[in-house]
């Protein structure tokens, strides 16, 4: 909530010579901006027709409201603190479990390329992977057919169309499936990993897993010693 202030209000400020900065917001007074406001209104004031006492009372609630709002965000950014300080607390507890989250992240490091999980919702007769580098470049797809409801896991075999194998590094795998009509089936992805690492970002906890990977403590799904 923002109330603006008048012209009026503007002028009675910058008239006074304890005021230093007029502002076009009430959002940004202050309690000192406000007691200069009251003084010089009541010293400028004209003898014959004295400041209206409910328009007094309506300036005290107006800063009222503003002194409450103000104590109000102050809160709530303490609150947003503590609560992610005490999310980062409780990633901490993941620290040498291994974990499975929803994602779609592996990584290739010579032979050892990690596994990623599909979870059918029904039957498929048709499940396609789609594998891209970090470049958002699409180096290799795989097909496959007629695939149970349910979990199966997937390891890429590490080459590319051409059969060379990839460079080492990250890849996104994006699956789709459909059933014997052609339409969609619902097909969730997931990874799994040890947890060496624990970071509090703008996107929420971050698990490091031992092989480099990350995954967001939100989409974990299962852990385990």
């Amino acid at each position: 909530m923002s109330i603006d202030t008048t012209s009026y209000y503007e002028s009675l400020l910058a008239s006074t010579t304890s005021a230093t900065t007029t502002s076009s917001s009430s959002a940004s007074l202050t309690s000192d901006d406000f007691i200069s406001l009251l003084c010089t209104e009541l010293q400028y004031q004209d003898p014959t027709e004295p400041v209206d006492n409910s328009q007094m009372v309506d300036q005290m609630t107006q800063y009222s409201q503003l002194e409450q709002l103000t104590e109000m965000n102050e809160k709530m950014d303490t609150l947003t603190d503590s609560i992610s300080s005490l999310s980062a607390s409780y990633g901490l507890d993941y620290i040498g479990k291994n974990v499975e989250a929803d994602g779609y992240t592996i990584r290739k490091d010579g032979e050892d390329i990690s596994t990623l999980y599909l979870t059918l919702a029904e039957d498929a007769a048709e499940v396609t992977l789609n594998i891209y580098d970090s470049n958002g470049s699409i180096v290799d797809t795989q097909t496959f057919s007629d695939i149970d409801a349910g979990t199966v896991s997937f390891t890429w075999d590490g080459t590319d169309y051409d059969g060379d194998e990839a460079d080492d590094g990250y890849y996104y795998i994006l699956a789709k499936a459909t059933d014997s009509n052609g339409d969609n089936v619902d097909c969730n992805t997931t990874t799994t990993g040890t947890v060496t690492g624990v970071s509090n970002t703008d996107d929420g906890v971050i698990l490091t897993l031992s092989d480099g990977r990350t995954v967001n403590l939100a989409d974990v799904t299962y852990a385990t010693q």
